[in-house]
């Protein structure tokens, strides 16, 4: 019975380590893949100081395609306009 309790805890071991060592290696090429696409953008666009504020979505489901430039929508709100018809235009306020 112990032998089995000890084989059993030994497996158990080697599919932890084993789980470890992917993630390890996971982490990896998540940090290259990072690190290239900073040096592909750079390259691409200029090490720009606004770049800072750029923040990139990398996606495994190729068959959601986006429409468009995929550039994600400002958040801005919008500014409204309170002033009525017959006032000055917007750029001379």
């Amino acid at each position: 019975m112990k032998r089995d309790v000890k084989t059993s805890f030994e497996h158990e071991i080697q599919k932890a380590e084993f789980i470890t060592a992917i993630r390890h290696a996971l982490d990896l090429r998540y940090r290259r893949l990072c690190e290239t696409a900073r040096a592909d953008w750079e390259r691409l666009f200029g090490s720009d100081p606004a770049d800072a504020c750029v923040t990139v979505r990398v996606q495994a489901n190729s068959s959601i395609a986006t429409r468009g430039s995929g550039f994600l929508k400002s958040r801005r709100q919008p500014a409204s306009k309170s002033h009525a018809n017959g006032s000055v235009p917007g750029f001379a306020h």
